[in-house]
This record gives structure tokens, C-alpha cells and sequence, in this order.
């Protein structure tokens, strides 16, 4: 009975790799599905929410959007999400929305969200600042997945049918958006590799063995 944290370098597959885990460890997984339980709380939209969403509140949301409008930056639909049974027992109920909702607000459900999740046990939790909302969590892994520009780009170019100069912007404009968000609210540094359990490089390890190595680590931290 564990939790496994996500945090990704953009385009360096590793909501791929966690995705094919939570599969073959039954448990459940939840990426923007996060936001329909922050929205709710909130008593708000998922697209108000998701403008808070992981991303540089100054600004950066807009310029993606206008950047690649035509490319949406949420992922697939995940087909192995096993949604939960019970729904989640919020501690408080919905805030009334009379103004607009400001990131501060929006985090600090993010974070009753994701300590929700870990008291559900059993799930991967991807981005969100789980890794720090969670630090002291017992009984909890943290991961980071990086890899290589030219991967990364090739990864981005074929998901998305973009030119390499097209991909290589919108990775950077992600992961910065990563990196302030994590820093902004949670004054913590995305990359310090002392916030993971394990950091792994795509661009050197497969799929089935990063799966593997997961595993390995996850049993001997519930033994």
C-alpha cells in the first residue's frame, strides 16, 4: 500500500511509464483528473481552475495558447484510470465563487486535493506539487522523469506534428512553467534531485525497465 509521486520534464514520457505502472499495480491514477476535484471544491469550472493549473500565473497560460492554438496541452484521456468508489470526503465544503479565484486559492486546494488522494492510498499522483505537498508522507514515492532535448523533441514533434523549433518552445515554455509554479508556491527548486526517490532518464532506460525499477522500488519501500 504506497503512493507514487510524478514529476516530468515535458515530453520525456513519463506520464507513459507511470501510466503502464499504475496498470500493472492496480492502482489508480490521477493527472487532470485533479482538476475536476479542485473545481468542485472550489465550486468553480475545470477551465478556471486550469489556468492555475501547473503553469506561470504571470502570463505563460496565455502564451501558449496563442502560440499553438490549434495543439491542446492536455494529454489523452488515460484508459486504465480506474475512477475511485467512494467519493472524496472534502473536510469543507464548496466557497462561495462571488470573484474571481486567485492562484493562491486555487493551490491550497490543489493541496487538500492531493493529501486527499494519499490518504486513499494506492494512487499515482502526477505533477501538482506533490512531491512537496507530500514530503513527509510516509509510505510515499517520489519520481522524477527527465531526458534529453533531441528525445524529448522527437517525443513532442510526433505526439503534436510540430516543427523541431516548434516542439523545442513549447518544451521549454512548459517545464518553466513547472519550475515557477513549484518555486512560486512551495519555494522549492523543480530539478533538486534530493526531492526524488528516484530520478529517471528516459533517454537511457526503457519503458518496460523504468516499469520495473518502479516496481522493485515501490515493494521494498512497503516492505
Amino acid at each position: 500500500m504506497a503512493v507514487i509521486t510524478v514529476s516530468r520534464e515535458y515530453g520525456s514520457r513519463g506520464e507513459e511509464i507511470t501510466q503502464e505502472a499504475a496498470k500493472e499495480l492496480g492502482y489508480s491514477y490521477f493527472d487532470k483528473d485533479i482538476l475536476a476535484d479542485v473545481a468542485r471544491i472550489a465550486n468553480t469550472t475545470e477551465d478556471e481552475i486550469r489556468q492555475y493549473d501547473e503553469k506561470d500565473e504571470h502570463g505563460l497560460h496565455t502564451f501558449l495558447k496563442k502560440l499553438f492554438i490549434a495543439q491542446p496541452l492536455v494529454v489523452a484521456e488515460f484508459p486504465y484510470y480506474y475512477p475511485p468508489t467512494m467519493p472524496l470526503d472534502w473536510s469543507i465544503g464548496p466557497i462561495e465563487n462571488e470573484k474571481r479565484l486567485d492562484p493562491e486559492s486555487v493551490t491550497a486546494f490543489f493541496h487538500q486535493v492531493v493529501e486527499e488522494l494519499w490518504r486513499r492510498d494506492d494512487v499515482v499522483i502526477v505533477g501538482r506539487a506533490s512531491q512537496k505537498i507530500l514530503a513527509s508522507k510516509p509510505h510515499t514515492l517520489h519520481v522524477r522523469f527527465v531526458g534529453t532535448m533531441q528525445d524529448r523533441c522527437k517525443q513532442v514533434m510526433a505526439a503534436d506534428s510540430l516543427t523541431h523549433v516548434e516542439a523545442a518552445k513549447k518544451i521549454m515554455a512548459i517545464d518553466k512553467g513547472r519550475a515557477h509554479y513549484l518555486k512560486h508556491h512551495h519555494d522549492a527548486d523543480w530539478t533538486d534531485s534530493t526531492l526524488y526517490h528516484l530520478v529517471i532518464n528516459s533517454s537511457l532506460i526503457p519503458i518496460d525497465q523504468a516499469v520495473k525499477i518502479i516496481k522493485l522500488s515501490l515493494r521494498d519501500m512497503e516492505n
